[in-house]
């Protein structure tokens, strides 16, 4: 506990060094920009931070993490900038031998007439296995380890403002599995235990009118989208996913928000297991390790006050509830996962809000620290 604390704070006064070094120069080291940059002067630019972060599903992870946010000019003087885009990029390797390397886009082009999103990864991923269903106890632990290489890409048209509809591609490959031996998965008894492709077409629909992407004090994002995986695009398995994500946020004042956050995930048929829904994560339900618990379904929510406390640092409170499951029946309060807790945010960049997020968060079966980069959502 002492040493995580230690880290923290070093890590957060090492940026504190940094935008001090900034503000004396007046200029920008490394992305992080000026006090007194406002959305209405900054742009575009670029952050680039070496990355120290925690969860449960990694332990400490190390590596190195960038951001090219921009807004896409108008073509002409009547036309306003969109809102701000971004393209992400990411490489760690984390105490438990992960390795993860990815790049992750969200664009809105001229006009925002389309918004392009994607995610192109390479994960080397050590993880552990507890079976399927809500209540698998923790004693049936056991190990594996696979490769995976994975491409999504997303175009959507404006229909109207806010609005876009569009088609997506994903791609998976699973390969170089291990397990632990004598346990469920080397018993081949398990959907996708060996790995292979993931081929699908989605259909997706988007109304977003959130005010910024990155760090949203107003707007509604609704998402719902179908995804088809099926031999007749390459599919190794043949299986059925639907999704649904709702964000609203409410400005309170100048500075605070309250974001309201709901997510749906449907699957059925020939589901591998790495592609079942989830529990945990640090977008949704902080407190549970992400794989700890998986099923066919999932459905959570969850609540997060943001208010700033001084200079460039805030603060937030959160509380959530949901769970995985094959059938309605399967969802008991016995067996409900919850989730509160509260964090710390330093903005690196306060015009367009981006900012290094320091969480611990509570659930059934414990609590557990984030450290990371942007808000959970």
């Amino acid at each position: 506990m002492l040493f995580l604390f230690r880290t923290v704070f070093s890590c957060l006064i090492l940026v504190l060094l940094c935008n001090l070094c900034v503000a004396q120069a007046k200029k920008k080291l490394f992305g992080f920009s000026r006090m007194d940059d406002t959305v209405t002067v900054e742009k575009n630019g670029f952050f680039v931070l070496p990355l120290v972060y925690y969860t449960p599903d990694t332990r400490w992870a190390f590596g190195g993490a960038g951001v090219y946010y921009f807004k896409t000019p108008p073509k002409y003087e009547y036309e306003q900038l969109t809102r701000v885009s971004y393209v992400q990029f990411l490489a760690d390797y984390t105490q438990n031998k992960q390795l993860d390397v990815w790049g992750v886009w969200n664009i809105f082009t001229r006009n925002e007439n389309y918004l392009l999103k994607g995610e192109a990864r390479y994960r080397n991923f050590p993880d552990r296995f507890f079976g399927v269903g809500n209540a698998t106890p923790a004693s049936n632990e056991e190990r594996y380890e696979y490769s995976l290489i994975s491409l999504k890409n997303l175009v959507l048209k404006k229909i109207q403002p806010a609005l876009f509809v569009g088609l997506d591609y994903h791609f998976e490959y699973e390969y170089n599995f291990s397990y632990t031996e004598g346990g469920v998965l080397e018993q081949g008894t398990v959907t996708g235990y060996k790995g292979g492709i993931g081929s699908a077409i989605g259909v997706v629909g988007v109304y977003d009118s959130r005010d910024n992407a990155i760090n949203a004090r107003t707007g509604k994002l609704l998402e719902l989208s179908t995804y088809v995986y099926t031999k007749a695009v390459g599919s190794t398995f043949s299986f059925f996913v639907a999704n649904g994500l709702y964000q609203h946020h409410w400005p309170i004042g100048d500075r605070q928000s309250i974001g309201l956050q709901t997510k749906v995930r449907l699957s059925y048929g020939d589901v591998p297991f790495l592609d079942l829904s989830v529990v945990g994560g640090d977008d949704i339900l902080r407190g549970y390790p992400k794989y700890r618990y998986r099923d066919r379904h999932f459905f959570g929510t969850q609540l997060e006050y943001r208010l700033p406390l001084f200079w460039r640092l805030g603060m937030v409170g959160f509380a959530g509830v949901g769970d995985v499951f094959d059938s309605v029946s399967d969802v008991k309060g016995a067996t409900l996962k919850y989730s509160v807790g509260s964090g710390i945010r330093f903005a690196v960049n306060p015009a367009e809000r981006l900012n290094i997020r320091f969480d611990y968060a509570f659930g059934r079966d414990g609590g557990y620290f984030y450290f990371s980069v942007a808000e959970s959502f």
